[in-house]
């Protein structure tokens, strides 16, 4: 794919004169008068170089008309930078350009400007060595899309607002490489110097830049705010990455609410100057003025309704994560670190040490459990109760999972639950909710699982319907893959249903969760005779009449997830259990596509055919099933 993407009949060639200045520029004996001669070379240059120097980005107070003067007044690390960066709008943009790509514009010149007044601003050494890295951070994403256009297209929908915090992550997933080491390559080929190149390459993971030292990791940083700047107006719609964004704004930059705010306004004026030096038709392109503004007063309402929390007391700090319960800690606060947020260190002694009744409510701010400080609770279960937990020793949020007190006592439970962490621990795969521990404290059998930051699939579909073909085809796919590591294990899950599939919020990925009524294929010593396990509106006919269960039971579990999905119903949506139960063993489901007439026939079909009454009329395993739903997303 690297190969396709850097053919160079692709490539946005940057002309070879601006690369011969820049190289001649870098070394320690180049004169200006040999930039200069270079410069003369190309009149267009010339021209972008002059407009460039006078224009309100530089604040002369008399204008330039010598291209020697220019070079002198500027220097040459700048002009070098300058000279790339205003030749490398090497893919213009016509008046006929798509929606798409004016975006790609408006991200690229708009993140370059206030990179570079942003370094201004903190007293950085080369400011217009922002810039250029500003201007070409994201060149791989506009190769990517013109190479693959089609599967971009479903990449972006099927991704959404997911890409603001981890599009290389979405990228990797997508299409096995990402747009920051496309560009990365790129510009390794033209020569760049590793601290402009480096910092491209791990500007959305600041923290990955490894041996490059102080330079690098401060211009990796820089870009990563810069770029949730330009999409201020996207940020502001989520509030966890909105705090991040406050917080970088006021800790690393000096920079808190209203400093911000009017730091983007007088930015605006420069980004439509510099976008008119790069030749870009401002009025074929989005207002960047206008969209900052739309950031701004955002802040601005913010900033008055947090105002207006503090004079009536009622200050709350979001609970980051899939919680279902109430209670919320303002013990943690979001990172930029990998998009996840990280603990805030503080004393833990200070906290209460777990108490019963705090599965019921937990107390302000959290308590103690263990190595481990529960801070706010996720859900609660017939036979446990789920916290968001942060563990010190590795900086990292887990999910606690611990035996709810009403059923503590009884060794069946106990045994039940250990053996759920026996089962869970066996499984290790992208899609399955891994282990970290298994432990007992205070008296409480615990698990100290994989926290993911999102929503089950129930609330997902109850807070927006019916999921599009390409996302739920996707999100099948893993619920499949998942499933047949399971079952290579021998283990079957036994209530595969929407609220077991959580959505990973940053990625998109998809996990199955709670292994709680799963069992061995021959353990059957766990459950009395007679007695239901699972959940009724997805539970296969052939367990509800009492026949076992094998690895098709969950097929059937997933076909009901799947028209969940397409449909926003249950396959038998009755009122009781006893009505859902003769349903699933009785009557045939209503054909999602008649529910959803652009469901393609295929899909109708697999649907169906995973619902079959009989084990031995659906698919053979799921393996077969995720490579099915491969194909086809």
């Amino acid at each position: 794919m690297l190969a396709a993407i850097l053919d160079p009949k692709r490539l946005p060639t940057a002309p070879a004169i601006a690369l011969q200045v820049v190289n001649a520029a870098s070394q320690p004996d180049c004169e200006s008068a040999e930039i200069v001669a270079l410069l003369a070379l190309d009149s267009a240059l010339c021209g972008k170089l002059l407009r460039a120097v006078n224009s309100c980005i530089y604040g002369l107070q008399q204008p330039i008309a010598s291209v020697a003067r220019a070079v002198h007044v500027l220097g040459l690390s700048t002009v070098r930078s300058l000279a790339l960066g205003l030749s490398l709008p090497a893919v213009k943009i016509g008046r006929d350009a798509d929606q798409a790509t004016r975006d790609y514009w408006m991200s690229s010149v708009g993140g370059a400007i206030i990179a570079r007044e942003l370094a201004v601003l903190t007293r950085r050494s080369n400011p217009d060595d922002d810039l250029v890295a500003g201007l070409l951070r994201d060149l791989g994403e506009l190769l990517l899309r013109q190479t693959y256009p089609d599967a971009w297209a479903k990449h972006v929908a099927y991704y959404g607002d997911g890409l603001i915090e981890d599009p290389c992550g979405a990228e990797l997933t997508s299409f096995g490489i990402d747009h920051a080491d496309i560009t990365a390559e790129i510009l390794q080929q033209w020569k760049l110097p590793a601290d402009i190149v480096e910092p491209i390459r791990y500007h959305h993971h600041p923290a990955a830049v490894k041996a490059g030292g102080l330079v690098q990791l401060n211009r990796a940083e820089l870009l990563e705010f810069a770029n949730y700047l330009v999409q201020l107006d996207r940020v502001a719609q989520n509030p966890e990455l909105l705090a991040r964004v406050l917080s970088t704004a006021k800790d690393q930059f000096h920079l808190p609410r209203p400093a911000l705010i009017a730091f983007l306004q007088a930015v605006a004026e420069k980004i439509e100057a510099f976008a008119a030096v790069l030749n870009q038709d401002i009025g074929q392109c989005p207002d960047y003025a206008s969209i900052l503004a739309a950031g701004a007063a955002e802040l601005v309402n913010l900033t008055v309704e947090s105002s207006r929390n503090r004079m009536s007391g009622n200050v709350s700090a979001s609970a980051a994560g899939h919680s279902t319960g109430t209670s919320r800690s303002a013990t943690y606060i979001p990172s930029p670190e990998n998009a996840s947020p990280q603990p805030v260190h503080r004393t833990t002694n200070s906290l209460p040490e777990f108490q019963f009744q705090f599965a019921e409510q937990l107390p302000e701010g959290g308590c103690r459990f263990g190595s481990y400080e529960l801070c706010s609770l996720i859900g609660r279960g017939a036979m446990g109760v789920v916290f968001k937990a942060c563990e010190p020793s590795l900086n990292r949020f887990v999910a606690i999972k611990m035996l709810a007190p009403e059923v503590a006592a009884s060794p069946v439970a106990r045994q039940r639950f250990a053996r759920e962490a026996r089962v869970a621990a066996s499984i290790q795969h992208e899609n399955v909710v891994g282990i970290h521990a298994v432990g007992e404290t205070a008296g409480v059998a615990y698990l100290a699982m994989e926290y993911i930051r999102g929503n089950c699939l129930n609330t997902q579909i109850e807070q927006h319907g019916p999921m599009p073909v390409l996302m739920a085809v996707s999100a099948s796919r893993q619920i499949a893959a998942g499933l047949a590591a399971a079952h290579a294990k021998q283990v079957i899950h036994r209530d595969i249903k929407p609220a077991n599939i959580l959505l990973e919020k940053e990625t998109g990925r998809v996990w199955i969760s709670d292994f709680g009524l799963a069992r061995g294929v021959d353990d059957v010593t766990m459950t009395v005779d007679g007695a239901l396990i699972g959940t009724p509106y997805f539970m296969a006919p052939e367990t509800i009449q009492g026949q076992g269960s094998d690895a098709r039971s969950d097929l059937f579990g997933l076909g009901g997830v799947m028209y969940h999905m397409v449909t926003g119903h249950a396959p038998f949506p009755e009122r009781t259990v006893a009505a859902v139960l003769n349903a699933v063993c009785s009557r045939e489901p209503i054909p999602p596509a008649r529910l959803r007439p652009a469901l393609p026939d295929w899909l109708d079909s697999m649907i169906l055919r995973l619902l079959h009454k009989n084990p031995a009329a659906r698919y053979p395993d799921a393996s077969s099933v995720a490579a099915i739903l491969g194909k086809c997303c």
